[in-house]
Formats: C-alpha cells, structure tokens, sequence
C-alpha cells in the first residue's frame, strides 16, 4: 500500500488538508464552486490573482500548486 505522501498531489487534496469543501474554498476566493470544480478537473486554469490567493488560503507552497495543476494535465 502506498501512504498518503506517495499519492500525487492534487488541488483537492490541499484543500482537503484544511478540511474546506468546494464551496468554503470558492467563498475564501470570491470564485464560484463551479469554478474550483473547473480547476480540479483541468477545465481551466486559475488567474494569476487567484494563484496567490490560492497558496495564501491553502498554505502551500507555488511549486506545491504547480504540482497539483500538473497531476490534473497527466490524467487527461
């Protein structure tokens, strides 16, 4: 069995660390969920506005995020 840290990161994922579901995400980013589902599911892609926004909400790193983004890319 692989652990959590072996696991590909995933937007979800570093939401899921704080416990914020879609929506709680979407408000903390004046975004609508649907738009954070769009991000998670690689239908867009996040502005650079709400990039930073991003990090300082979810409390990670730019390269963490840019991780996250690039796992979406692989599974398509």
């Amino acid at each position: 069995m692989s652990s959590q840290e072996d696991q590909p990161l995933t937007l979800a994922k570093l939401r899921g660390r704080l416990n914020l579901t879609q929506m709680k995400l979407a408000s903390a980013l004046g975004v609508s969920m649907a738009t954070v589902s769009d991000w998670e599911t690689g239908k867009k892609e996040p502005r650079l506005k709400h990039v930073r926004l991003l990090i300082e909400v979810l409390g990670c790193s730019f390269e963490e995020l840019c991780e996250a983004f690039d796992q979406v890319k692989r599974r398509e």
